[in-house]
């Protein structure tokens, strides 16, 4: 089983537990991903993109290929995606695909280029979704179809004529309450049924083991202690004025934070002037959450869905990609408050000292949602299904 992603921790991360999953069941797996994961995922890793190039390069690129920094949200995707992104991988995930003939590969839904190595050779192929299927990805996918669509086939060897046949199956990460379209001026993009059969799938958080779970979070907490905070804003559109602003605010709400600020250079005085701010490179965030109250983010699907699966509520402060859609499915389940872009000051401080209130409403409906995310399928029996559907007589090549 080959899974295919793109070298970014909220890209590649997600996949693991499935590709676990395979490997628990006997079968041989390689996961195809940037040079700054090789050796790091607890399955066996090879190069899927060139060596140094990095995603957040990419995400650069494309916003300095649209007209006055401001795209429309569609044609970014697509220029991101398909533009920019799809060069640096293809003919390392090729190379993997011809040389590995998998029974399956596993595509990382936004790794266009993981999809059209596939089917370059129609190895069967299942898309994980990582953002809300809609008409921008079905946009994404004509436009790979437009450029590399001549060389494509199927399992049977048929042209892949249109997206539906893209891949064989898609597997759904996401609970129903974050596929269904609502009403925000952000929904647009997101929301339609995807055009191929789908398996549901329950997410898993995963993050490295390591760094240790901050020593002061570990401490018993006793009546009267300051709510504990966990604050991250991402890896791709965070900066570190902007994590410490917000920080000052939940600290500002009585709060003690841990601001994650996903790459290293904040200087150690930080936390001496923010005594109630303990900012961390990097954290498991897995662990993390077991130790915390709420959780202040970015809205990427993997925060979220982590924070779902401890029953937290969440404020969320949107930057871009899926994380407006995300805010506006958890506020329409109760479970969440968003400060969008512009919000006037103290904006964060107010909706943190909202949530963290044992009373509060949202805290109640995100142990809902807790409940129905447990309801999905697991990764062991989605893995079994897909073996029995795609490679029924397959053994492990180890």
């Amino acid at each position: 089983m080959l899974f295919a992603a793109l070298p970014a921790h909220g890209h590649t991360y997600p996949l693991v537990p499935l590709a676990m999953a395979f490997q628990g069941l006997g079968a041989d797996v390689l996961f195809a991903t940037g040079s700054q994961f090789e050796g790091r995922l607890p399955v066996p890793t090879t190069l899927g993109a060139e060596p140094g190039w990095r995603f957040a390069d990419a995400h650069a690129e494309a916003f300095a290929r649209m007209p006055q920094g401001r795209p429309p949200t569609d044609d970014f995707a697509r220029v991101l995606f398909v533009d920019v992104a799809s060069p640096h991988l293809l003919e390392p995930t090729c190379a993997v695909v011809e040389r590995w003939r998998p029974d399956l590969v596993v595509v990382e839904q936004t790794n266009v280029a993981g999809a059209v190595a596939a089917r370059r050779v129609g190895a069967p192929t299942a898309l994980f979704s990582v953002v809300g299927w809609g008409p921008r990805w079905d946009g994404v996918y004509a436009a790979a179809l437009e450029r590399w669509g001549a060389d494509l086939r199927g399992t049977d060897g048929s042209p892949v004529a249109s997206v539906a046949q893209v891949a064989d199956v898609y597997l759904e990460a996401h609970p129903a309450f974050l596929r269904e379209a609502g009403t925000g001026s952000h929904d647009a993009s997101f929301g339609s049924q995807p055009p191929f059969p789908t398996l549901d799938l329950a997410p898993h958080a995963w993050s490295e083991p390591g760094p240790l779970v901050p020593e002061w979070l570990t401490r018993q907490g006793r009546p009267g202690d300051p709510p504990r905070v966990l604050l991250t804003l991402g890896t791709v559109f965070a900066d570190n004025e902007k994590l410490l602003a917000v920080a000052d605010e939940v600290a500002a709400a009585g709060c003690e934070v841990l601001a994650v600020t996903g790459r290293s250079g904040l200087a150690d005085e930080v936390a001496h002037e923010h005594p109630a701010v303990h900012v961390e490179p990097f954290v498991d965030q897995v662990a993390v959450l077991g130790h915390v109250d709420l959780v202040v983010h970015h809205g990427g699907s993997g925060t979220v869905l982590g924070a779902v699966q401890h029953g937290l509520p969440q404020v969320v402060v949107p930057q871009g990609a899926d994380q407006f859609w995300n805010g506006n499915r958890l506020v329409e389940q109760g479970a969440a408050r968003v400060v969008l872009p512009g919000a006037p000051p103290s904006s964060v401080r107010e909706a943190v000292t909202a949530l963290v209130d044992p009373a509060a409403p949202e805290r109640a409906a995100a142990r809902r949602l807790q409940s129905e995310l447990a309801q999905l399928p697991e990764p062991a029996a989605v893995a079994a299904e897909l073996m029995r559907r795609f490679a029924p007589g397959s053994r492990s090549r180890v």
